[in-house]
């Protein structure tokens, strides 16, 4: 099958901007570049270097860390870790947004993961730092010193979305203070878990733990007394099918409507799908976008290839060269999905959602 994935043009941006001052942070700053294709080195304008993904700063670090903050994905700095702290202070949001920070020395001796270890990747980045400078990586977080796994650590893994950082963080301490923890999840969780983790079939006789992760597509579940921090699946797939010049407000709001028709979060949405004819349409583009789920196109060849299987429309085949667009997209846009919503209409938009795997 053939697929058009929309993306977010900021994603085709350099991820890792390397920052120095020193020649010697600037010789260091050039082996980094070397191993990062995505990266790019800013150096002091006095130095006389030039290259395409070499940058000068004239303005100094406060001036310009204010500048690339949200940028780039993962800033490393090859410096003094007070002079690091002072430029990022003014512009730290929270752990969702801000980028991974990793402090060097200009000797390389040693990797400092600080700020974003978990979610923004800077103790993976400043792992794979060490060993390729044969470095010492330094690494406070308190789940990976005491080699178990933090909630965001977790779900970044399986690729999860977290319902509530806050209830993470409640769950978190619990796991570094090794107490026993249950996961409630139709999943099959293929990483390996610490040995304080038990894996539980439903949300009964939790005595014995003191935080739970529960793993669901559903919207609504049943609560229990216990710290609880809820994980996302993204493993539903919305197809839409509508006419043209839909607002976005629109489709999101049949959307939304769909999806608690059947008790499903938008946190679990995969991504959207929809038929050639409409890859331009601008309000499933823009819906797409405030959901930040990616839009996946379906060729009609495709469509025509199994619009039998559905329930079809004459009108609409006339139009467009299929007769179904929302069931068919969902389905061949998803690995072995199956629907769990038939096409649903809202005033010249149709919905169909579809489920990979449990819930």
């Amino acid at each position: 099958m053939t697929r058009t994935l929309v993306m977010n043009i900021e994603k085709l941006k350099m991820n890792k901007a390397i920052i120095t001052l020193t020649r010697g942070g600037m010789e260091l700053g050039l082996r980094l570049l070397k191993e990062y294709d995505d990266s790019v080195l800013y150096v002091n304008k006095r130095f006389d270097i030039k290259g395409e993904r070499i940058r000068k700063i004239n303005n100094g670090i406060m001036e310009l860390t204010a500048s690339i903050f949200g940028k780039y994905k993962h800033l490393i700095f090859i410096m003094a870790t007070g002079i690091v702290v002072r430029a990022i202070a003014p512009h730290l949001n929270n752990k969702t947004k801000d980028p991974a920070v990793i402090v060097m020395d200009e000797k390389g001796r040693n990797v400092i993961s600080l700020l974003s270890g978990h979610l923004g990747g800077a103790n993976e980045l400043a792992l794979d730092i060490a060993n390729k400078l044969n470095s010492n990586p330094v690494i406070t977080t308190a789940s990976d010193v005491n080699d178990t796994l933090a909630v965001d650590t977790l779900a970044m893994k399986l690729g999860y979305g977290i319902e509530n950082y806050t209830d993470a963080t409640k769950v978190t301490s619990h796991i570094v203070n090794g107490e026993k923890i249950g996961i409630i999840s139709k999943n099959n969780l293929k990483i390996k878990l610490p040995d304080n983790f038990t894996i539980l079939k439903d949300n009964k006789n939790l005595k014995k733990f003191k935080g739970i992760i529960n793993i669901t597509n559903e919207k609504k579940i049943c609560k229990n007394r216990l710290d609880t921090v809820i994980l996302r699946p993204r493993n539903i797939i919305i197809g839409i099918g509508c006419r043209r010049h839909k607002s976005k407000e629109e489709i999101i709001e049949a959307i939304m409507d769909s999806l608690n028709k059947i008790n499903k979060s938008q946190l679990s949405i995969k991504h959207i799908a929809t038929v050639d004819v409409k890859r331009n349409e601008k309000g499933i583009i823009a819906a797409a976008d405030h959901l930040k789920v990616p839009l996946i196109i379906v060729d009609r060849e495709q469509i025509r290839d199994v619009e039998r299987n559905f329930e079809t429309s004459d009108f609409v085949k006339s139009s467009i060269g299929v007769g179904a667009v929302a069931e068919p997209v969902a389905i061949l846009s998803s690995n072995e999905g199956r629907l769990i919503l038939k096409k649903t209409k809202y005033n010249g938009i149709t919905i169909a959602i579809v489920e990979e795997g449990g819930a």
